[in-house]
């Protein structure tokens, strides 16, 4: 023992590892480092009291009551993965996206470990306690971390994650393996797989548009995560098929297999609903064609083939708009005229994305059309105006009745949420 590590000792300061010029202390029965991703410790309800958002000290009651007298054997791990809501060290009652905690108890010890729910949430609801290093009191949320017991001995992880994990550990305790995160798939093949078909069961859909969707960090499943019940998707015709991307597109990263067959799978499963906290919710996806060649609506006709034999598509039956589970709508250079006779399009489960400003223009109405859009500093004017002026807003009204006088949801891009409160 060199003089330096006998000091510590005699001075009760704990174990020093000595790495050349540099002194780290090492934990024993504490906070040995704190993760980077924000959850909510408590549970909030929102929407006045009608959704409700698992925090972090459920998701840890959860868990140690799973693992409650379970054996974790030498040089082994336990673990498990759960839902909660990431609060992005935001205010949790204004924001909250479904994710994840990784649970993991990794026995570094000689002799096997055996676990019990007192002194597991004791070492994991340490990370969330008020004073502690994990702990973030402006909005009283935790990052996790990991629980030191003894001179590294066991310990006790607790990390926020975006991402499902590789293995199949949501909800259900596996052994003798670290929980990865899922490689997120953008490109030939659905965003993640396996799919988390059970995550979003107590998701509540909200007004929200997933703007170039394919953007996000987990396409679909980020949207649908938040509760959106607007999907936006840019394609491009490539040899037959519609590959996404925005200016160009990235080949074999088709419509099919990153929307259209995830989305089945999910409807398959819930049965028959998009959103099984409320079933009846349709959601709208938006294609936004980049090609104007006439083959691009052929080939989205095809490719969502699988959602039209399932019976999950809104279409137009006798004249009358029937709302299903998904309600395709396109835009960009879709043409209006194929559209609007169902030239190609025999089931009429396709609807057109009109112009809010330009209504008069050709016969929008909602056996054709199903939104009507525009950019808003184009159809209205500059948004960027402390205050909209009354010219504006009487543009706005006349657009927005024209467009309801025809059946039609209006939207708008780029618009201050802010300039809401004067209409």
């Amino acid at each position: 023992m060199t003089w330096l590590a006998a000091v510590a000792t005699a001075l009760s300061l704990g174990p020093l590892i000595i790495q050349g010029s540099n002194l780290t202390t090492q934990v024993t029965d504490g906070i040995s480092s704190c993760g980077s991703t924000w959850m909510v410790v408590d549970d909030v309800t929102i929407g006045n009291g009608t959704d409700h958002r698992t925090g972090f000290t459920t998701a840890v009651n959860k868990f140690c009551a799973q693992v409650d007298g379970a054996t974790v054997k030498s040089q082994g791990y336990l673990s498990m993965a759960t839902e909660l809501f990431l609060n992005g060290a935001k205010e949790p009652t204004t924001y909250g996206l479904l994710g994840y905690v990784y649970f993991e108890i990794h026995n570094k010890q000689d002799s096997d470990h055996t676990v019990d729910s007192v002194s597991c949430e004791k070492y994991l609801g340490a990370l969330s306690a008020e004073g502690s290093d994990c702990y973030g009191t402006e909005h009283h949320d935790t990052n996790g971390g990991t629980w030191q017991v003894g001179d590294n001995a066991v310990s006790y992880h607790a990390l926020g994650n975006t991402i499902p994990p590789q293995q199949d550990a949501i909800n259900k305790l596996i052994s003798d393996t670290v929980l990865t995160a899922q490689k997120v798939n953008t490109g030939a093949g659905p965003p993640l797989s396996p799919w988390p078909l059970d995550s979003l069961n107590g998701v509540l859909p909200v007004a929200c548009h997933s703007h170039n969707d394919y953007d996000q960090a987990i396409p679909l499943f980020k949207a649908l995560s938040a509760g959106c019940v607007g999907i936006e998707a840019d394609v491009f015709l490539v040899d037959g098929d519609v590959s996404i991307g925005h200016v160009l597109p990235t080949i074999g990263r088709t419509l099919g297999k990153q929307y259209i067959e995830p989305l089945k799978s999910i409807i398959d499963h819930n049965g028959g609903s998009v959103y099984k906290a409320k079933s009846s919710q349709s959601i709208v996806l938006l294609v936004d064609f980049k090609t104007s060649d006439s083959g691009t609506l052929d080939a989205v006709v095809k490719s969502i083939d699988p959602l039209r034999q399932a019976g999950y598509l809104s279409k137009l039956e006798n004249g009358v708009f029937i709302e299903k589970q998904i309600t395709v709508v396109a835009s960009g250079s879709a043409p209006f005229d194929r559209i609007s006779t169902g030239d190609g399009v025999p089931d009429r489960d396709i609807f057109y994305d009109a112009h809010v400003d330009g209504l008069g223009s050709e016969d929008y109405n909602n056996q054709n059309s199903y939104y009507a859009s525009a950019d808003f500093k184009d159809a209205v004017g500059d948004p960027s105006n402390a205050s909209l002026s009354q010219d504006q807003i009487n543009k706005i009204s006349d657009q927005v009745g024209g467009a309801h006088q025809r059946g039609l949801k209006v939207r708008y891009c780029r618009f201050s949420l802010g300039k809401l409160s004067v209409l």
